[in-house]
């Protein structure tokens, strides 16, 4: 596999990180809180202001990083992922 294949399949079910991006997208799913938290961050185009609360959440499970108080994408593979899936 290529590299350049290999970053294009990645945010996609065909990637080598599909699994991991499922587990994650079915614990969004699981709680509708987060699902909406996480949309907000992955369609915002800067850091978003989450409820502290949420934000610590989603930077526990390892999705975002804050920045001081605000939330951006933990990476660009995160953020094309559920771009993708969540909008």
């Amino acid at each position: 596999m290529t590299l350049t294949k290999l970053v294009k399949e990645a945010p996609s079910e065909a990637g080598i990180y599909s699994d991991h991006l499922r587990w994650h997208l079915w614990n969004l799913e699981k709680y509708s809180e987060l699902m909406n938290g996480m949309r907000e961050v992955v369609t915002s185009s800067g850091a978003v202001r989450l409820r502290s609360q949420l934000a610590f959440k989603l930077n526990s499970m390892g999705l975002v990083k804050l920045e001081g108080n605000n939330c951006i994408p933990r990476c660009s593979l995160y953020e094309q992922y559920f771009r993708d899936r969540l909008t």
